[in-house]
């Protein structure tokens, strides 16, 4: 289960950075979804890293983070654009 849950949270890293090639954090306030892809990878990079140089009796330590890079995958796939809410309290407390 864990390694399905990393192949899951690397593709969607990766599909989401090259889908959003050009939304980085120089586009101005709001939603940049290039920059959870960025650090969902490298929070899986860091994880397996040390999940790999050390040695664990149980596998299961890897499931954490890759829940988390997936949650906040699905977080800044779903999440409308800052330009969607420009009327409204929120939109103007992103502009602020």
């Amino acid at each position: 289960m864990q390694f399905v849950l990393l192949v899951l949270a690397g593709l969607g890293s990766v599909l989401m950075l090259r889908r959003h090639r050009g939304n980085g954090a120089g586009n101005g306030p709001g939603y940049a979804p290039r920059q959870v892809a960025l650090v969902a990878a490298g929070n899986l990079l860091v994880n397996l890293a040390f999940f790999m140089s050390h040695p664990v009796f149980t596998p299961y330590y890897t499931i954490p983070i890759a829940m988390l890079s997936l949650w906040s995958l699905l977080f800044a796939a779903l999440a409308p654009p800052a330009e969607a809410v420009d009327g409204t309290p929120a939109g103007q407390a992103v502009q602020a």
